[in-house]
C-alpha cells in the first residue's frame, strides 16, 4: 500500500511540518544561493516565455531545411538502387503520418446496395457508378464510388480524392457542388479510367461531450494522436488498400497507378505517393506550396516530427 498521499494529507491538515534545515534560512535572506543570482526582469514573464519558446522553434524549422539534406542518400545509378536507398525516408514518413498498421488483405471492394438502393447509383458517358465499401486497418473501412468504363478495359487506374467538405457524388457529378470542369473523377472515367473516390472525414463543427465545439477532423484526429496514430494516416491507408486492389487486380501485368487530389485530398495524395512506389503519377491540387508556416494551417494537420 503507498501511505505517500496519506503522510502527505496528515502533514496539510495538522500543520506538522518537519523543523527547517539550514539551507533554508539561506533561501528566505535577502543573499541568493551559491551559484545563482536575483531575478530582476520585470513584466510579463509568462508572456516573455511565450515569445522566447516562439522564437525558438521559428529558428528550429529555418536551420531543418539546412540540415534536411543529411538524411538524404542517393544512389542514382539505377532505379532499383534508387528506391532501396530511399526506402528508409519513406518508412519515416509513414511513421511521421501514422501509417503503422498493417492492412486487411482483401479480393476486391463490396457493392454496397439494397432492394431500395441499388449499388449501381449512376452511369455516364461510356461509364458506370457503383457505392463501394473495402476494410483498411483494423475496424476502419473506406466508403467510397467507383467509376468502371464500359465496354472496354480501363487505361489506368486511379484514386480520385476531392477536399475534405466535398462528397464522392459531387466530384462525379451526381449531385451539386462541384462544377462540370473540376470534375476531375468524372473526366478520368470518360477517359477510360477505373475510379476510386474515397469520402474524407469532413470539417463540421459539433459539441463534442458537451464541452468543446470542434470540427469532425479534430475530434477524431486528437484521440488518435495519443495512440501514435493520425486521421491523415487512416485516410492514407484508404487510398494504398485502393492500390492494393488495384495491384492484385492487374495480375501478372504492371498496373498503371495514379492518385489526384484538391485541397486536403491533394494532401493525401501527396503523401501517399510519397510513401508508396507502387503509385505512377500523383496530381496535388490546391495544396502543393511551401509548408513551413505550419502554426496557420489545422491542428489537425500537426504529424509526428
Amino acid at each position: 500500500m503507498n501511505t505517500l498521499p496519506i503522510v502527505f494529507g496528515f502533514v496539510l491538515a495538522t500543520g506538522a511540518f518537519p523543523a527547517a534545515d539550514p539551507g533554508a534560512r539561506i533561501a528566505n535572506s535577502d543573499e541568493p544561493l551559491p551559484g545563482t543570482r536575483a531575478l530582476t526582469i520585470s513584466g510579463d514573464l509568462a508572456s516573455d516565455m511565450v515569445t522566447g519558446i516562439d522564437r525558438f522553434l521559428l529558428r528550429k524549422i529555418e536551420d531543418s531545411a539546412a540540415e534536411r539534406a543529411r538524411f538524404w542518400k542517393k544512389e542514382l545509378s539505377n532505379p532499383e538502387k534508387f528506391e532501396a536507398s530511399i526506402k528508409s525516408n519513406r518508412d519515416r514518413l509513414a511513421k511521421i503520418l501514422g501509417v503503422r498498421d498493417a492492412r486487411v488483405p482483401f479480393d476486391a471492394p463490396e457493392l454496397e446496395g439494397t432492394v431500395d438502393q441499388p449499388a449501381l447509383v449512376g452511369q455516364g458517358k461510356g461509364y458506370q457508378v457503383f457505392a463501394i465499401r473495402w476494410p483498411v486497418i483494423g475496424d476502419v473501412t473506406g466508403d467510397g464510388l467507383l467509376l468502371v468504363p464500359t465496354g472496354r478495359k480501363p487505361i489506368a487506374d486511379v484514386v480520385a480524392i476531392h477536399d475534405a467538405d466535398v462528397t464522392p457524388e459531387a466530384l462525379v457529378g451526381l449531385r451539386e457542388g462541384v462544377e462540370d470542369g473540376s470534375q476531375f473523377a468524372r473526366r478520368l472515367a470518360e477517359a477510360g479510367c477505373r475510379v476510386i473516390v474515397p469520402a474524407l472525414i469532413d470539417r463540421q463543427l459539433a459539441p463534442r461531450n458537451g464541452r468543446s465545439t470542434l470540427t469532425n477532423r479534430e475530434f477524431l484526429y486528437r484521440p488518435a494522436f495519443v495512440l501514435g496514430r493520425h486521421l491523415i494516416g487512416y485516410e492514407i491507408q484508404k487510398v494504398l488498400a485502393a492500390v492494393d486492389w488495384f495491384t492484385k487486380a492487374s495480375g501478372p501485368q504492371d498496373p498503371r497507378i495514379g492518385v489526384v487530389g484538391h485541397g486536403e485530398g491533394g494532401l493525401i495524395a501527396l503523401y501517399a505517393g510519397a510513401i508508396d512506389p507502387r503509385i505512377d503519377a500523383v496530381g496535388v491540387s490546391g495544396y502543393f506550396g511551401d509548408r513551413s508556416r505550419i502554426w496557420e494551417e489545422p491542428i489537425d494537420r500537426n504529424v509526428f516530427g
